[in-house]
């Protein structure tokens, strides 16, 4: 295993690169000549050098006025004075210990996820803070690197509570259009029909496949549709109104259509339940426990008016 450069070396080569940025043509030269030999007194250098650049090449992704605030200035590269260059220093080896810290929390990562049929919510931490609980029967794909989160949400539901990060955009990838995340908390579903968005918190725009988009603030929703384009804008309709209420193993559902209800309930029922046609317009409010979908269809016949029929080995909602 490659032991990691030390901090204090690493810090001499953002000292070098940052000399390397000044405007004068012949201490650049000279600065040139010395981080080479530099680099070359050992290999433990030469990494320091590589993941001081990668760390110079984070700042340059940041906004500008970012940016602005956290590049040090060159600085005069004096064999004994290079690291001894008072405030400009004092700036570099601050920018450089917030740069690591930058660097390990955005380093690239990969994780699958996919749940079970009937399986109780699951909770992912990611390492940008972000934390997402996963219901049921869902299948997504998790890949952040230096410039950009993203998951793609193959089916199933998943809670975003995101952590803002001003320079990397965090997406959410359907396969009807895209959700991007303004900072946040929020639900998306996809059961095989719409693909469903729900803001608790925040703000998240929208994008389908035909190039439209809607920006959506907390306690509205949105589908796309079938043919992945942005249906219309509602107030209300979501998965539990936080993430703790649904890790609790409850569904709250405020004027959901019953298909979508039906559609999640089927992630953890023992056998299919199907909604038959005509019921389309029907919506649904209420709270039942997830883990027991048997509650919420004892129930719907006295809510609304249907009834719930044993047909082979699958039930059928129907008009009473």
């Amino acid at each position: 295993m490659i032991e990691p450069a030390a901090p204090r070396k690493v810090q001499q080569a953002l000292v070098y690169l940052a000399a390397l940025q000044g405007d004068d043509p012949e201490r650049v030269r000279k600065t040139h000549g010395l981080a080479r030999r530099w680099r070359g007194r050992s290999a433990e250098h030469e990494r320091a050098w590589l993941e001081a650049e990668q760390r110079w090449q984070l700042v340059h992704r940041l906004a500008p006025q970012l940016r602005g605030a956290l590049q040090p200035q060159a600085c005069d590269v004096g064999r004994r004075r290079v690291l001894r260059q008072g405030g400009a220093l004092a700036l570099l080896l601050a920018a450089g210990g917030w740069l690591g810290w930058m660097y390990k929390r955005t380093a690239p990562f990969r994780q699958d996820l996919q749940t079970a049929h009937a399986q109780a919510p699951q909770a992912l931490a990611l390492p940008d803070g972000s934390q997402l609980l996963v219901a049921a029967e869902s299948n997504l794909r998790v890949r952040f690197d230096h410039g950009q989160r993203q998951v793609l949400l193959l089916h199933g539901n998943v809670y975003f509570d995101v952590a803002h990060e001003l320079w990397r955009p965090f997406l959410i990838s359907t396969r009807l259009g895209v959700v991007q995340v303004l900072g946040t908390a929020f639900t998306v579903s996809d059961r095989g029909g719409q693909v469903q968005v729900a803001v608790a918190r925040g703000w998240v725009q929208v994008r389908d496949l035909q190039g439209g988009e809607q920006v959506l603030q907390a306690g509205e929703r949105i589908c796309l549709e079938g043919e992945g384009r942005l249906g219309s804008l509602r107030a209300g309709g979501h998965y539990g109104p936080d993430q703790a209420h649904w890790q609790r193993g409850w569904w709250s559902f405020t004027d959901q259509p019953l298909v979508e209800v039906i559609g999640e309930l089927n992630a953890y029922a023992a056998q299919a339940v199907k909604v038959d046609p005509g019921l389309v317009n029907l919506r649904l409010t209420g709270s039942f426990p997830s883990d027991r979908p048997e509650v919420l269809l004892d129930a719907l016949p006295g809510i609304l008016p249907v009834s719930v029929q044993a047909l082979g080995g699958q039930r059928l909602i129907v008009p009473r």
